[in-house]
């Protein structure tokens, strides 16, 4: 039997909330799109997508990473190749060379809808990276994160005190872990620094979108990506009141206008 002490560690690693965690699906047209949400979250994140997608009429398809959706211990067993295999599964399932969808990433998730672009370029018509996580904000989370690694520290976990959105409502209902594990969290900002060597590989039209008050990866990542990009067709659109997590803060309705407007400009 789990005693007191158990039992409040195991709480404050659960999902913490409203909402359901597991994947969405929606029918339509192609080319449709993928949309991928970040380290910790739920496609609740990524719901914009969604949004955007039936207002086009497009397919669409937000997948569960694994590890996420029900509790921090499962999310320290995974890695950032337990992420891609879903994220590459999500898009054989809505996409072909002959009809390559849309894929957008939201932190995390813009490292793995990178990774798609490079691995699977005939299968990518367009690449969204939302509050994109090439570099992580310093000196918190990227400089602990570095030394852990470093210094080979057995895995523990770190209280999250609030997802990073400005806007309140959304702040205190967003779904996500209570607490993160910082060898998974250390394998995003691993991931990060590799992927941005290859940048200048990725050559489909691609829109960046980040938040200016951005505090887990900074606002210059935007113009940082933009200038490494090999893609001739690149936008990048800043939200001066949005924060990480954009698509559920106080400028959501304009980002999902600039996610439609890149959507509907690549035709079908």
């Amino acid at each position: 039997m789990a005693s007191s002490a158990e039992k409040a560690d195991k709480s404050r690693g659960a999902l913490r909330g409203e909402g359901d965690p597991s994947a969405r699906d929606l029918d339509g047209r192609d080319p449709a799109l993928l949309g991928i949400h970040g380290f910790g979250g739920t496609p609740l994140e990524v719901e914009l997508v969604l949004d955007v997608a039936r207002a086009l009429g497009r397919r669409a398809h937000l997948p569960l990473l694994p590890g996420h959706g029900t509790h921090a211990d499962d999310l320290a067993r995974t890695g950032f190749s337990d992420w891609l295999g879903a994220a590459e599964r999500g898009l054989l399932g809505v996409a072909s060379e002959r009809a390559p969808a849309v894929v957008v990433g939201l932190s995390l998730g813009s490292l793995l809808a990178t990774k798609l672009a490079l691995d699977h370029p005939q299968r990518v018509r367009g690449l969204v990276l939302l509050a994109n996580a090439f570099w992580l904000a310093r000196p918190f989370p990227a400089w602990p994160l570095t030394l852990a690694s470093a210094l080979r520290l057995p895995d523990f976990r770190v209280p999250k005190v609030a997802a990073d959105i400005a806007d309140p409502a959304a702040r205190r209902t967003h779904l996500t872990y209570g607490e993160q594990p910082v060898h998974a969290a250390s394998a995003v900002q691993e991931a990060g620094a590799r992927l941005r060597g290859e940048l200048g590989r990725v050559r489909v039209p691609t829109l960046i979108l980040h938040g200016a008050r951005d505090r887990v990866c900074p606002v210059a990542n935007a113009e940082r990506v933009r200038a490494r990009l090999g893609s001739p067709n690149v936008r990048v659109v800043l939200f001066p009141r949005s924060r990480h997590i954009l698509t559920r803060d106080v400028e959501r309705r304009e980002v999902a206008r600039e996610l439609r407007r890149f959507v509907e400009e690549l035709g079908g």
